[in-house]
């Protein structure tokens, strides 16, 4: 990079994050092949991993070039991703893939997935509504009880399963930590809960202690049907409410979903509110990023008219007055010479203030090259009520951040494992 191309960076400002509180691990989780986990770790800010702004607008006709007036790259930069390995992968003896994951004092906690029982075993299955039946076993693969761990301050030392299973059988259970439990819920996949808990109306939704190491069934929620599906959810922090988990509920219907909350210290439910925000089940969420205890934000990829899996759509709800907006970020321009990203629901984290971090995961042929993208989103102007705003998100990235990994993987979850320091509170962002 010559001197021009330093000096514009600096001038722009791009890639440089001294607003955040400090540096920030973030450790993602991805499903290897069919059923096996893989975990890594990243740094924000990564100054190794920084892609400078002469790679993203050296290329002919790059989208990004726009952006930056009155400047000549005669070069194209030879930036090479940083090389990203495993922090842990699972053997032979270790959980499934399963969509969420939680992260709970310094363990990994991987809840249900798929367990493989004999006929004569699988009496609970009957009168389910979704079971797959292997015929030449002469098994049925049902949802399991089993909660796999791995200390993340020693993962070579593996995953470790859970003495304790839950009480009921779950596939892909949404997980939150709220008050040093572990809450999961849903997951049932058709199945009702266990006769004790469906007798008592609990067992959409248990809780693990782990200073006790027990896990408890909870109430049910209002209008509680074993089909219940809820499509995104986040831990609350209002001024009136510090112990409250929000469910938007869109089993009974999609035009109009019900937000439901959780307090955890009283162990009760009550319908918060309906509102016509269009969230439905082409929207792939789960975990919402929760600012201040009033804003949601979420990060998808939504099927329009054009399936362009470049196009990344983060949505903002305020929980206070009901109001919501939702911008689309085209990410295409920050892809190298013959790549792709791979449809994979994106990774979405708070980091600090008005900042937060979006990972994808794309892929380069013909070589068949994968690399996985960290875009630093500055959300300051993420402003709106019921509309769909002119202008992108585009101009909102600020840091990118690129690596390349050994072999394709889908991204599952992900969760801050380390903060850095946090200094006096900066007004956040005002209203979504």
């Amino acid at each position: 990079m010559d001197s021009m191309e330093e000096g514009v960076e600096e001038e722009k400002g791009w890639g440089r994050l001294d607003d955040l509180d400090g540096e920030y691990e973030i450790c993602i989780c991805s499903q290897k092949d069919v059923d096996e986990v893989k975990c890594y770790t990243i740094k924000v800010p990564d100054h190794e991993a920084r892609t400078p702004l002469s790679y993203l607008i050296s290329r002919p006709s790059a989208p990004l070039r726009s952006l930056i007036h009155g400047v000549q790259i005669r070069d194209i930069s030879n930036f090479t991703p940083k090389n990203l390995g495993p922090l842990s992968e699972t053997t032979n003896k270790g959980p499934q893939a399963t969509r969420y994951l939680a992260l709970l004092n310094k363990y990994l906690y991987s809840v249900g997935g798929d367990e493989e029982l004999l006929r004569s075993e699988s009496a609970e299955a009957r009168g389910a509504e979704y079971f797959d039946i292997d015929i030449h076993q002469n098994a049925i693969l049902m949802p399991s009880r089993f909660v796999w761990t791995l200390d993340l301050t020693c993962p070579d030392m593996g995953w470790k399963q859970l003495a304790k299973p839950m009480r009921n059988r779950r596939k892909d259970p949404q997980t939150i930590v709220v008050d040093g439990k572990l809450y999961v819920f849903g997951g049932l996949k058709g199945y009702e809960p266990i006769p004790e808990d469906r007798s008592s109306g609990r067992g959409w939704m248990e809780v693990y202690d782990p200073i006790l190491e027990t896990w408890e069934s909870l109430p049910n929620p209002p209008s509680y049907t074993s089909k219940l599906e809820c499509i995104i959810y986040g831990h609350l922090e209002l001024e009136g409410d510090k112990h409250a988990i929000v469910v938007v509920d869109i089993s009974e219907g999609k035009n109009k979903p019900t937000f439901l909350k959780y307090n955890v210290m009283s162990s009760t439910w009550e319908t918060w509110f309906q509102y016509p925000v269009v969230v439905n089940s082409t929207i792939q969420c789960g975990r919402a990023v929760v600012v201040d205890g009033t804003k949601a934000y979420w990060a998808s990829i939504v099927f329009r008219e054009a399936r362009n899996l470049s196009t990344v759509t983060i949505f903002g709800f305020d929980l206070k007055s009901k109001s919501w907006a939702y911008k689309d970020l085209n990410a295409g321009p920050f892809l190298g010479y013959s790549e792709s990203f791979i449809w994979t629901d994106p990774g979405f984290l708070h980091l600090s203030d008005h900042k937060f971090c979006l990972l994808l995961h794309s892929v380069r042929s013909p070589d068949r090259v994968f690399f996985l993208y960290c875009i630093v989103l500055d959300l300051s102007a993420f402003i709106g009520h019921n509309c769909f705003p002119k202008k992108p998100l585009l101009h909102s990235a600020v840091s990118v951040q690129k690596y390349s990994l050994d072999k394709r993987i889908d991204l599952l979850d992900c969760m801050i494992i380390n903060r850095g320091t946090q200094p006096p509170k900066k007004e956040t962002t005002e209203g979504v």
